[in-house]
């Protein structure tokens, strides 16, 4: 009866429901039954803006500007103009977001910038005529004065300056002093000098400067007083700009007769800087005055040895005979001053062998490389051009202020004094392509033509624009370009994302062909299984109703057998061991009709099924995403095959465009290769006539220096004071002062009594 007992125990044990595993996942069914309700999705489709659209756009445009990439501000900038409906619905200026008054800021702003006065002057004018345009009204109109004044339009100069109200009033004060200058009005130009120097900044020291030279200039009887005004700035100045206030301090104090103090200042300008061989040449002069002889023979000769190719170099070689001469050794003056006419000569034979055929490829080389400019910078030795800043009055800081309608903060960078260095440097930049046999001389003789100075400031306007149209076609096409080229790239990189997950599908599939083979095998072994375990738990139930009937048999036997002897007792016991035994039959039925159900809830069993269906869905998961892949590579394929066999006609119209802008930038080429031409072959005529002249003064020389020598008794030395020798002894003429500098801009003007002065261009 024990032994029942224990098997039963032992039955209902392993039997017993099994707590779920952590790890198993519910089936989709009973996921979906057990997730609460999910919540309906939320698409959010942002509204388009136009007005922050603009904002952005011109802010975009705005730090192209400021950040010295103007090419891709235009760009951008003519873009928006071009749109008609770009401003429907934007807010007028002065509001949180920028309208149409900005973006025609901008464009005049760039324009200004790239030099494009035609184009900035139309901008300026429907600027004023804007309702919201008076806010950029000050910056505007410093910029139209700088513009009329490279332009020679000193009506214009006249009438803007008195009214400028915003901007760099420094430099607006500066260019009206100068337009004042060149007409000749020096009253007015030292009211404007005076005004631009009381401003401050660093614009104040060339006022002062120019301030002098008005004072001179309104009384020559002046000078000395001009040269008292100059002292101090000349034991201040710096740079650039103290050596030419040194130079021109040296040049007055010469014409004063003042030699001694000519040659200290000529003495302060740099030997390096671009005013040295000028300053050299003040000293030899001022020396020569002043009677010092041996110092002025050795001054000369330096300044033929170290500038052979200024202009000037053969002066001063017959000032060296000159010196010779004078001095007593009239046989030594003879041999010089033949050499130099033998030099001379082979110059002039030079010249006109090799000019003519070198002049039409330097103008072209020149024009190439944007550098024809140097041969109409009026009198470079003696640096009477001066250039402001690139972008004067239309610097970083003066557009942002403009933008953000606050006062234009004054210029920090000062003016820069174009002299001989610059031009030098310039020709030495090119020398490999104008050739060996071009006269570098040519370059140093500077323009006395206004007509052919203005001639070249119109043309080189015309090429500069279009080098601007040019480019930014140029750039526009790029942009295109890169566009495209970013949109095959992509389309490549999603190529190889398609391959990529392609790849992983084929292994994904073969990882799912080797589970699926091994489930298939585990599933038979599992069946085998379950029909064992089921096996043996029947066979066990089976016993046991079997031993609980022989119980019950038993039980009811010795009953029997007991009969009358049998005790209230015995007879409790016998009905307990078979209440006993008979509910031991019930637990067996009750198992054996439950029996598939229990094994079922073993984990090995229940996942029989679970995993099966996992099995499923994945190979069903796989075969959909390969045909979501499939069809992608085939839309990618086609798009690909669409952008690679032809050119968007967005870039052909562009590159249409570019072909235009070629052909007009030929032109103008063309055109100025022309005038730059004709003008090298003037000063080629020039040169030549000047040779000529220093060849006959080195004749006149010789004969001199060989009739004193002829003339003196034998045995003495006496000078021959008085005698010239073709070259005046006054050859120095009067020094100019400074001529006023131009702004960034081919407009050469002409000062009375002065020196063209030219801005800086191509």
């Amino acid at each position: 009866m024990r032994r029942a007992r224990a098997l039963l125990a032992a039955l209902a044990l392993a039997l017993a429901p099994w707590p779920p595993l952590p790890a198993q996942q519910p089936t989709r069914a009973d996921s979906s039954r057990a997730a609460a309700p999910a919540a309906p999705a939320t698409v959010i489709t942002p509204a388009a803006d136009q007005a922050r659209g603009v904002d952005a756009e011109l802010r975009a445009a705005l730090f192209d500007l400021t950040a010295g990439r103007p090419l891709a501000a235009l760009e951008r900038l003519e873009w928006l103009r071009g749109s008609d409906s770009v401003f429907a619905g934007a807010p007028e200026a002065g509001g949180a977001m920028r309208s149409r008054d900005d973006l025609l800021f901008l464009l005049a702003e760039s324009y200004y910038r790239l030099g494009l006065g035609g184009a900035f002057r139309s901008a300026a004018r429907e600027l004023a005529a804007s309702p919201g345009g008076a806010r950029y009204a000050g910056v505007i109109r410093a910029q139209l004065v700088l513009d009329a004044y490279r332009r020679g339009d000193d009506a214009t100069v006249r009438a803007l300056a008195g009214e400028a109200t915003g901007g760099d009033r420094a430099l607006t004060a500066l260019v009206r002093g100068l337009t004042a200058y060149r007409g000749g009005d020096f009253t007015a130009a030292r009211g404007a000098f005076a005004a631009a120097r009381a401003a401050g900044g660093a614009y104040a020291p060339y006022a002062q400067y120019m301030e002098a030279m008005a004072v001179l200039q309104g009384d020559t009887s002046r000078a000395g007083a001009a040269l008292d005004s100059l002292r101090p700035l000349a034991g201040m100045a710096t740079g650039e700009l103290g050596d030419q206030v040194r130079l021109t301090a040296a040049e007055l104090a010469y014409e004063s007769g003042q030699y001694e103090a000519a040659i200290r200042f000529a003495r302060g300008v740099s030997p390096a800087s671009g005013l040295g061989p000028q300053a050299l040449l003040v000293t030899a002069w001022s020396q020569y005055r002043g009677g010092a002889l041996e110092e002025a023979g050795r001054s000369f000769a330096e300044f033929a040895a170290r500038h052979p190719e200024l202009p000037q170099r053969d002066e001063a070689r017959l000032m060296v005979g000159q010196v010779l001469l004078e001095s007593g050794q009239s046989e030594p003056a003879e041999r010089y001053f033949e050499a130099v006419a033998d030099s001379i000569t082979g110059e002039v034979t030079a010249l006109r062998s090799r000019a003519s055929a070198a002049l039409e490829s330097a103008a072209r080389a020149l024009v190439a490389a944007r550098a024809a400019g140097i041969a109409f910078v009026h009198d470079p030795v003696d640096g009477k051009t001066l250039a402001l800043p690139e972008g004067a009055g239309a610097d970083a800081g003066t557009v942002l202020a403009g933008f953000a309608g606050t006062p234009a903060p004054p210029s920090r960078v000062p003016p820069r004094v174009v002299s001989l260095a610059d031009v030098s440097a310039r020709l030495d930049s090119i020398a490999p392509v104008l050739g060996p046999d071009f006269p570098r001389g040519l370059m140093y003789l500077g323009t006395a033509d206004s007509s052919a100075a203005a001639e070249y400031a119109r043309r080189a306007d015309a090429l500069l624009d279009a080098d601007v149209r040019a480019s930014l076609a140029r750039y526009g096409l790029q942009e295109q370009l890169d566009a495209h080229a970013a949109k095959i790239l992509a389309l490549q990189d999603l190529q190889r994302m398609i391959a990529s997950g392609n790849a992983s599908l084929a292994a994904n599939a073969r990882t799912l062909a080797a589970t699926r083979d091994s489930l298939a095998v585990m599933r038979v072994v599992i069946d085998r299984t379950r029909a064992r375990v089921r096996q043996a738990l029947a066979t066990q139930m089976e016993a046991t109703r079997r031993m609980a009937a022989e119980n019950v048999a038993m039980i009811d036997s010795t009953r029997a057998a007991l009969g009358a002897s049998l005790g209230p007792a015995e007879a409790d016991i016998l009905d307990t061991e078979r209440r006993t035994a008979e509910t031991y039959g019930r637990m067996a039925d009750a198992v054996q009709a439950g029996l598939d159900e229990a094994i079922g809830h073993h984990p090995v069993f229940a996942l029989r099924d679970s995993v099966t269906a996992r099995l499923a869905r994945a190979n069903a998961l796989h075969d959909e995403t390969r045909g979501v892949l499939a069809a992608d590579d085939s839309i990618v394929a086609r798009a690909l095959g669409e952008l690679e066999g032809a050119e968007p006609p967005r870039a052909r119209a562009m590159r249409a465009a570019l072909a235009a802008a070629e052909r007009q930038r030929a032109a103008a080429e063309g055109a100025l290769v022309a005038l730059v031409e004709n003008e090298l072959r003037q000063r080629a005529t020039g040169m030549l006539a000047l040779l000529g002249e220093r060849r006959e003064a080195a004749d006149y020389g010789s004969a001199s220096s060989a009739f004193f020598r002829a003339t003196e008794p034998k045995g003495t030395a006496t000078g021959a004071s008085g005698t010239v020798t073709g070259v005046s002894a006054g050859t120095l003429a009067r020094p100019t002062p400074a001529a006023p500098p131009a702004p960034p801009a081919p407009a050469p003007s002409k000062a009375e009594g002065d020196s063209t002065a030219t801005g800086r261009r191509p």
